[in-house]
């Protein structure tokens, strides 16, 4: 059974940190002292406890203010608590509620965990250099120095850092002063404002910058290693003060610092932190390379900054209380970065992208049975990393705040949020509070609508089911598993339908209304809402059918509707047959986000292929049919006149043709490949990947060991992307173990990108085989490279998401049941379980109908 958190907050507030850090890349070892000021309150009693983790505690003092002046209170007895992660300093003395200085002096080795304070490694003129970096969240300010490690425990901070006097040295304000003595130079920064401790962050090492300032004249810094050109940091700038300009604008509230840095890192686990006023990003997150900028790249860079960004208001400036309402940080800033992308490039299609991406994402994730919901209780310190589900508390989350904004319109949502950060700056807060704002600005009961959402998994199917003008609505639990559904649950759903005639909203389990006319409705108009839709009758199907075909409903009405008809296949409320005969209907489709969602439903046909290989060549034929009309419009050549659309939209087309065997597709990418091998050629970057992966799929000679050459010397991450896409679709098992070679070894693959490289393996049936039977023999490697990491949870999950036999479901029980004890893993586990069952029985349940869809 596991510990409730112990909430050290509850027994000490601290209000100033005064901090000194002397690390060393040489010696990977750290040192450093910490002056603490706060309050201790509640009971007296004779110790003082704080966080820690790791930490060797060499010297200590208690320092006791009252009326009387200061005294010093001996200490007795110090101990560490290493599963609760606590330092408790003890005292003969009765310790009163009261203000104290605790002094703390510490020293601890410098791991290679991408977490705490750990080092990077990149190469610059044939020699491996470092930097020395931190990444705080969710619980890793305790691995660097004794703190009260709890977001509510909001506090001043005044940081130096000793460091080699060749570093630069970064933090989340500018620098006051440094002094240099022999060959180290001592940077104190200015005093922060109240913060989390999560969100401080330092970084030293060889770097560069490129600068630019707001409309408001904030300094913007864009960062990187020395081994980077300086022109990869332009677009960046230019994304970053856009995105600034768009926040503070529409919050209405200033930024809050004197300057704000975005810096590019070698090793890095998540995409991005958003620590105030000195973010922190992968490289493939953040530089762009002018002369190989591929559209995806752009808008991924712009959405990444965009999420950050925000994040200097929702989550610094104001910050949730405990991570139960972490959703209140990441909902927001993932559903804000698209606002700002749009508004800075509005020709970007990038409401479109949002819908088919991350709404999709979070749609899918949310029908498995035991999925965690938006809102969650965190009841041990290891669930904390577990609760960072990035299709839930990221997508789900923004999806729902999406859906309120579209509910309550554009003015309530914006003037609700300005009223809730000028409230609210610099404290901490609850759900209520925002729903509080929200509330008085739309004159709508906002808890009452959201909570349902958020406080529970999943999401409604509406079955509508119109005869002339009668129209009845009705709701039900949607699950991939309709047995484990909670047929009794009810949500408040707005029905965004595409006429007045229709109730705005359904809060009964069904609804009977009589329209004005007999014209078909459809629901979720744009795809506002967190849901999917059911149309009962054949006669509303075919005309829904006709009007994809003849492309006379929205784009984002047809991705939505293509995604309905595969979930409703997938868990048996209709045949799949249904949706691959829907997806005939997208014949002439020409938008690339569409193409996007087709590419999913041809991803599950392709699922059969596990259970009868013999269908992969008639779903092959599908594919060719269906890109014809747009391989022909686009072909390989990328014209000036080609919107932002189209650029990704070719690369689909050719990606899928390859997949397909189009012929004329396959002998243009083989001599592209060749023509690049010998530098004769540049292949776009948005198109690169392909004619990388077919190279490798045909056994061209050589491929295989020049594309892992090229891996290892590039100097750009959007590359190396590429390079591992290709090399993991091999179908040679020799090729697959030369890769294996290479996971844990970090010279070759970081860490960073090594779990990737294995789930894309895990992914190819060709070598499926050989990259699980690695990830049995390597797991002590995992656990120790990945534990401290958000991301340790990713292998109970893709390694899931692979799984479609029986006998790959008894291999992942096999091996993933005695790891149910780590609670790090456990949900997604318990969840893999549920998914590769729900997978099998849709394949069982299906496949006589798909086999007769295929082969008649």
């Amino acid at each position: 059974m596991t510990k409730s958190v112990k909430r050290l907050y509850e027994t000490f507030q601290p209000e100033h940190y005064n901090l000194h850090i002397i690390p060393s890349d040489k010696t990977m070892y750290f040192t450093g002292s910490v002056e603490i000021t706060g309050k201790k309150i509640g009971r007296p009693s004779r110790r003082l406890t704080f966080h820690q983790n790791g930490l060797k505690i060499t010297k200590t003092t208690i320092t006791k203010h009252d009326k009387k002046g200061n005294e010093t209170v001996a200490i007795c007895r110090i101990n560490t608590q290493n599963t609760l992660h606590e330092v408790r300093l003890h005292t003969d003395d009765m310790l009163y509620p009261g203000q104290y200085t605790v002094y703390l002096e510490f020293e601890a080795p410098i791991t290679t965990g991408m977490a705490g304070l750990y080092p990077c490694f990149f190469n610059h003129e044939d020699k491996r250099k470092s930097l020395l970096m931190t990444q705080l969240e969710s619980h890793h300010a305790r691995e660097v120095f004794p703190c009260i490690d709890e977001p509510e425990a909001k506090a001043t901070f005044d940081l130096s850092l000793t460091h080699p006097s060749n570093y630069t040295a970064l933090s989340n304000m500018p620098i006051k002063d440094s002094s240099t003595e022999a060959s180290l130079t001592t940077t104190t920064f200015d005093t922060t404002p109240r913060m989390s401790t999560y969100l401080l962050a330092f970084v030293t090492g060889e770097l560069h910058k490129k600068t630019g300032k707001t409309k408001a004249g904030i300094e913007v810094g864009i960062w990187g290693t020395i081994a980077q050109p300086e022109d990869r940091f332009d677009f960046a700038l230019e994304s970053a003060i856009q995105s600034n300009d768009y926040f503070v604008e529409y919050f209405k509230v200033p930024f809050p610092l004197p300057k704000v840095d975005y810096i590019a890192v070698p090793d890095f686990s998540a995409g991005a932190m958003e620590n105030w006023g000195l973010m922190t990003f992968r490289e493939v997150a953040l530089l762009l390379d002018p002369k190989a900028a591929s559209q995806s790249a752009k808008e991924l860079i712009a959405e990444v900054i965009g999420h950050e960004t925000s994040h200097q208001w929702f989550g610094d400036l104001v910050t949730m209380k405990w991570w139960d309402d972490l959703w209140l940080n990441e909902s927001f800033a993932n559903m804000m970065a698209f606002a700002s992308v749009h508004h800075s490039n509005p020709t970007w299609g990038t409401w479109e992208e949002y819908i088919s991406s991350d709404g999709l994402a979070a749609l899918r994730r949310d029908a498995v049975p035991g999925v965690q919901s938006v809102k969650i209780a965190v009841h041990h310190p290891d669930e904390i990393s577990t609760i960072f589900d990035p299709s839930i508390v990221y997508a789900k989350g923004g999806r729902l705040l999406y859906m309120l904004k579209k509910y309550i319109g554009e003015d309530a949502f914006q003037k609700g949020l300005q009223e809730y950060f000028k409230k609210h700056a610099y404290q901490n807060t609850i759900g209520t509070d925002l729903w509080a704002a929200l509330s008085r600005s739309s004159q709508k009961n906002i808890s009452e609508f959201m909570n349902p959402w958020l406080e529970r998994s999943g999401f409604p199917v509406l079955t509508v089911t119109q005869k002339g003008k009668q129209l009845t609505i009705s709701q039900e639990h949607f699950s991939d598993n309709p047995d484990k559904a909670d047929k009794d649950r009810v949500w408040p759903v707005p029905l965004f339908a595409n006429r007045p005639d229709v109730p705005d909203l359904l809060d009964t389990k069904s609804i009977t209304t009589t329209l004005d006319t007999d014209d078909f409705v459809l629901i979720n108009r744009e795809g506002q809402g967190h849901y999917i839709v059911r149309y009962t009758e054949e006669a509303h199907r075919t005309h829904v059918m006709s009007l994809v075909k003849a492309q006379k409903i929205s784009t984002i009405d047809r991705l939505m509707l293509l995604n309905d008809s595969s979930m409703l296949g997938r868990a048996g409320y209709q045949p799949f047959v249904e949706t691959l005969e829907l997806l005939e209907s997208y014949v002439n489709e020409t938008e690339e986000s569409v193409w996007g969602v087709m590419s999913l439903v041809i991803a599950d046909a392709r699922r059969f292929v596990e259970v009868d290989e013999s269908l992969e060549a008639n779903i092959k034929g599908l594919v060719r049919k269906l890109i014809e009309k747009e391989y022909k419009r686009l072909g390989w050549d990328e014209k000036d006149t080609d919107s932002p659309a189209d650029q990704k939209l070719r690369a689909t087309i050719l990606g899928l043709g390859a997949y397909a065997e189009n012929t004329e597709i396959i002998l243009k990418a083989k001599e592209l490949f060749e023509a690049y091998k010998d530098n004769s050629a540049i292949i776009s970057a948005e198109l690169r990947g392909i004619p990388f992966t077919v190279a490798v799929k045909e056994n061209i000679p050589g491929a295989v060991d020049y594309l892992l050459e090229l891996y290892r010397t590039a100097n750009s991450s959007d590359l190396q992307r590429d390079i591992s896409g290709a090399l993991t679709a091999t179908r040679s098992t020799d090729a697959a173990q030369k890769q294996l070679k290479f996971i844990t070894k970090p010279e070759v693959i970081k860490p960073q990108d090594a779990d990737r490289w294995v789930f894309l393996m895990l992914r190819n049936r060709h070598i499926r085989e050989i990259a699980w039977q690695w990830m049995e023999d390597n797991w002590q490697w995992i656990e120790d490279t990945y534990k401290s990491d958000k991301s340790w949870d990713y292998w109970p999950r893709y390694a899931a998401s692979t799984c479609a036999t029986k006998q790959w479901q008894d291999k992942f029980i096999a091996f993933f049941t005695p790891k149910l004890a780590i609670t790090m893993l456990k949900r997604n586990i318990e969840i893999g379980f549920e998914e590769i069952d729900n997978r099998i029985n849709w394949l069982n349940r299906d496949l006589a109908a798909v086999q007769k869809f295929f082969k008649q």
